[in-house]
């Protein structure tokens, strides 16, 4: 799983690995150790009818309707949105995606990536 942070937005792209293990468990994780800590991100799908997303001591977890999820594993299903308020009135922008080869060469292990729609294309 890849994670970005930007603003108040946060973009999990997730791979066939990835998508395979929250399909079957209802799970999906990542844990960076930084010093002697870590962070750990987790997505989760749950009988639950909206979205949730928690800041815990060490990570961030989000929790997705198995509804939402059922619908974005079609193959034809790129990612889907979700905006949730902030205690502070702001919101936070969270997209889930699938991870797609990149278009250009990198020095990265992209086996369970998807392929990229955009490959082969001209500009």
């Amino acid at each position: 799983m890849k994670i970005r942070l930007r603003g108040n937005s946060i973009r999990y792209r997730l791979d066939k690995t990835d998508i395979e293990l929250l399909e079957t468990t209802g799970k999906v994780e990542s844990i960076t150790h930084i010093g002697a800590g870590i962070l750990h991100f987790c997505v989760r799908g749950k009988e639950i009818t909206d979205p949730i997303i928690k800041l815990e001591q060490d990570g961030v977890h989000l929790l997705v309707p198995l509804a939402r999820l059922a619908d974005w594993y079609a193959p034809e299903q790129v990612g889907f949105e979700l905006i949730l308020p902030n205690a502070d009135g702001s919101e936070l922008k969270i997209l889930v995606e699938k991870d797609f080869k990149c278009l250009t060469e990198r020095n990265e292990d992209e086996s369970q990536s998807f392929d990229n729609p955009m490959a082969g294309q001209n500009c």
